[in-house]
């Protein structure tokens, strides 16, 4: 008698990839895209990545940069996570941050303890070093957790901007952060700079305007008032109209501090030579508070000592800050409300926004706004919502300039022959949106927009990048608050105000898709720049008065990353036919410690279907999204994993895979591939 044959055991080989898509129905959509995610990312490399984490912020060490040491201790008293550990005899020091058993864990480390020595706490004995390490050998898993509490000891140290309210702007320049809050009462925004010792204030200053300058005033002069006996040493001379060499000079000095006060039309002397006139009587420099500051670092000077930060918040006037010398200076336009709203660098020329007028500084300086030195005024039929300048040099390049449902291309070098061409109705940007990376990116009413050149260099084509999420992004298209660029990963990224974010990843011109995340700190302002040493970084300032750094670290400043992905429904072609399914085997790339779980629903979810067998584990970091399924925890140590071997069991026509986790010590983790193990069985009816 003949056996009747078992069916035959196939493979689907899903390979993540594609993002989040909302809008496709199931069956066109290919089988490693996500249906539902969050805190993950598209790869360059293929699959979905873990995103990593970020933390507070001030120039102090960073809570990702602890490292920790461990001793083992005969303990006689007291020694408690907190306490500061002193060798008696070697002097070594430590803040302890886990006490277990007799192995004390410690960070902040200075010297070397030695076995046999004393412990002191506070100077009083509290146990004696058996030996240097744990008492036993310490897993993966606690490496990992060590690693955590060791942040934190740091994290504890890092202050917020002082202040009240949300960060209201950032910027970096080569490696110092600086940060714009309103001060503690919400009268006035106060400026701060990241330093070893956390944030330190950034004074402003003393302004006052001069006229009939016949000699030149130079940055370093000390003048005194010939009548008042006033005293101020020269920070910067700004001038604004006229020349020395007629007599007829006009600006403002900015000066650090001055002794006395100037009067109006004395006569302000070096020495006993009269250089210029007072305009006035010098006045402290303010800003008023709620602004959005938006910054740009510009060079007019042509070597590295003019490389200024420039920037403006649409209350108060625009500003240039001398990041060598530290000195601030307000740049006034002429406009009678001189609050630009938005500001870009391009052609040699300063351009700020003040609703829907455009102006630009004379080419090459900065402070001046005269038309007769080829300042200028160009006029949009909307309010400017962002500048972007587009990739290409000097005399090719363009600038957009974006509106909320229109974009407009200036070409041109200068007022001679500037040419303003409206290049899209009904496509615009956001304020605070547009980025260049491989090519220039803003989030209109439809999503992130790809702007691209053409074949025909001056000429560009755009296309929306995420309709296939567009759900997401009409919740949200009103809530836009920053966006900044990834290069590394390739990637720009939009937040709102929400807390939630996109990443969308391109890779050598290809869309590699999008993936929404979620902050416990919303984000309210952001910047991104080089490191010294060549390596990127990125910062963004949040509601709660604290400067983050992204990308670094394990946890979101301390609290857990809960991430999640599941599939689309895979039906391996065959959305008619029921398959037995038996087994699932998971590709995964990490560089430290790790887990996640891994769950699945069938036939769609139903509840006439098995959704698989309930089971306990003793590592459940994350619950079932589905209401009935099997699911298994994997842990790992290393870069590059063997594949994962999981039981699937259960019938149904198609599959959805879920991977989550929710920890605050795990390292990002790259999902890259899932095989499924499957028989062929009958046909729905």
């Amino acid at each position: 008698m003949q056996q009747a044959q078992l069916p035959k055991v196939q493979y689907e080989l899903i390979t993540l990839g594609g993002g989040l898509d909302l809008v496709t129905p199931l069956l066109s959509l290919p089988p490693g895209v996500a249906r539902t995610a969050v805190n993950f990312e598209c790869s360059i490399t293929g699959g979905y990545t873990r995103i990593a984490g970020y933390e507070r912020f001030d120039g102090r060490p960073s809570p990702s940069d602890a490292i920790y040491s461990t001793l083992t201790a005969a303990i006689t008293g007291s020694i408690a996570a907190g306490n500061t550990i002193t060798g008696a005899t070697s002097g070594a020091t430590g803040v302890v941050f886990l006490v277990s058993g007799s192995t004390v864990a410690y960070t902040k480390a200075t010297g070397t303890f030695t076995a046999g020595e004393t412990i002191n706490v506070g100077g009083v004995g509290q146990g004696t070093v058996t030996a240097l390490g744990p008492a036993t050998p310490l897993t993966s898993q606690q490496s990992a957790q060590y690693l955590n509490l060791a942040a934190d000891v740091y994290r504890a140290d890092i202050g917020a901007v002082p202040g009240s309210g949300p960060i209201r702007g950032v910027a970096y320049y080569s490696g110092v952060v600086y940060a714009w809050r309103d001060n503690a009462g919400g009268t006035a925004l106060a400026m701060y700079k990241s330093s070893v010792s956390g944030w330190t204030a950034v004074p402003y200053g003393f302004e006052m305007s001069f006229i009939n300058g016949t000699i030149a005033l130079v940055d370093g002069n000390t003048i005194t008032g010939q009548t008042s006996g006033a005293t101020a040493t020269i920070k910067r001379v700004v001038l604004e109209s006229g020349s020395w060499s007629g007599n007829d000079a006009a600006g403002r000095l900015i000066f650090a501090s001055v002794t006395g006060t100037f009067q109006a039309g004395e006569n302000l002397r070096i020495g006993s030579t009269t250089h210029a006139h007072a305009g006035g009587a010098q006045t402290a420099i303010t800003a008023l508070p709620n602004g959005r500051v938006e910054t740009v670092v510009a060079n007019f000077g042509g070597n590295v000592n003019t490389t200024r930060l420039y920037g403006c918040d649409g209350v108060n006037r625009a500003f240039e800050f001398d990041f060598v010398q530290q000195v601030y200076v307000p740049i006034s336009t002429g406009m009678a409300d001189d609050r630009p709203n938005h500001i870009a660098f391009h052609k040699s020329h300063l351009f700020l926004s003040f609703g829907s007028s455009v102006q630009h500084s004379a080419i090459g300086d900065p402070y001046v706004w005269s038309p007769i030195f080829g300042a200028g005024e160009i006029a949009l039929i909307d309010s400017v919502t962002s500048f972007l300048v587009l990739p290409g040099d000097q005399s090719t390049g363009a600038m957009a300039i974006y509106a909320d449902d229109n974009t407009f291309m200036l070409y041109g070098t200068s007022s001679a022959d500037w040419n303003l061409v409206s290049y899209n109705v009904g496509t615009g940007a956001k304020p605070y949106s547009a980025q260049n990376l491989v090519s220039s990116f803003a989030f209109d009413d439809r999503g992130i927009m790809n702007l691209k050149t053409t074949l025909n260099y001056g000429n560009f084509d755009a296309s929306a990048l995420t309709l296939n999420i567009r759900p997401f992004v009409q919740q949200r298209r009103n809530k836009v608050t920053a966006s900044g660029v990834n290069r590394e990963k390739s990637q720009y990224r939009v937040f709102f105000s929400d807390g939630s974010g996109i990443y969308a990843t391109l890779f050598n011109g290809k869309y590699m898709g999008s993936m929404p995340v979620e902050f416990p700190d919303a984000v309210t302002c952001m910047c991104d720049g080089e490191d010294p040493d060549g390596s990127e970084t990125a910062f963004f300032g949040s509601t709660d008065g604290r400067v983050y750094r992204l990308d670094v670290g394990t946890s979101f400043d301390g609290d857990e990353i809960g991430a999640s992905i599941i599939l689309t429904y895979n039906f391996v072609k065959s959305p008619r036919i029921l398959k037995r399914w038996r087994r699932a085997s998971l590709e995964v790339d990490g560089t430290a410690y790790a887990e996640f779980s891994f769950n699945y629903s069938l036939a769609y979810a139903s509840t006439q279907v098995p959704q698989g067998v309930q089971e306990s584990y003793s590592t459940n970091l994350s619950a079932s999204f589905w209401d009935n399924v099997n699911w298994d925890n994997f842990v790992w140590d290393g870069r590059t994993l063997a594949p994962s071997e999981v039981e699937v069991v259960g019938t149904g026509e198609n599959i959805a895979v879920q991977i989550a986790c929710n920890s605050d010590y795990y390292a990002p983790f790259t999902i890259n591939s899932v095989i499924l193990h499957y028989s062929m069985r009958r046909g729905l009816r």
